[in-house]
């Protein structure tokens, strides 16, 4: 993102995320370090000029946000070594329960959470129809939006 952008470093990691699960659930690979490297990267940013401006969240929350960066950093980096779909599927969920958590937190054009009860487990995805990373093409709607 240029300098001056006014995209949050949160709306940047929710653009990566996204391509993350958009990945998954066609069951591909492709792309899926890069998307990880990049959120790696937007935390490891944010955390050297941290504002609430940049950290896409209110002023109050901001210390309830800088305490979620290294959970997201560590998910990300974890998640970018995954070898295959079945590692790169078990590595997105604590990916995406660091992000719900700062979700919670964040302000702006935010998307949905929704929730598999087969997986038992959430992720972040646009409002609208369900498109399930945990279990892709297998079972590509299976779960609700729960908040959103």
């Amino acid at each position: 993102m240029p300098e001056g952008a006014s995209a949050s470093a949160f709306a940047t990691i929710l653009v990566h995320y996204e391509g993350i699960r958009q990945t998954l659930l066609v069951d591909e690979t492709e792309g899926l370090s890069a998307h990880a490297q990049a959120i790696h990267h937007a935390v490891q940013a944010l955390g050297t000029d941290f504002s609430a401006e940049k950290a896409g969240v209110k002023a109050d929350l901001l210390e309830q946000a800088r305490d979620l960066l290294p959970a997201i950093s560590e998910a990300a980096a974890e998640f970018g070594e995954a070898s295959d779909l079945e590692t790169a599927r078990q590595a997105l969920y604590p990916l995406s329960k660091a992000l719900v958590r700062y979700r919670k937190l964040a302000t702006g054009d935010l998307p949905a959470v929704a929730y598999c009860p087969m997986a038992k487990k959430s992720w972040l995805q646009p409002s609208g129809e369900i498109g399930n990373p945990y279990y892709g093409q297998a079972m590509p709607t299976c779960g609700e939006i729960v908040d959103g």
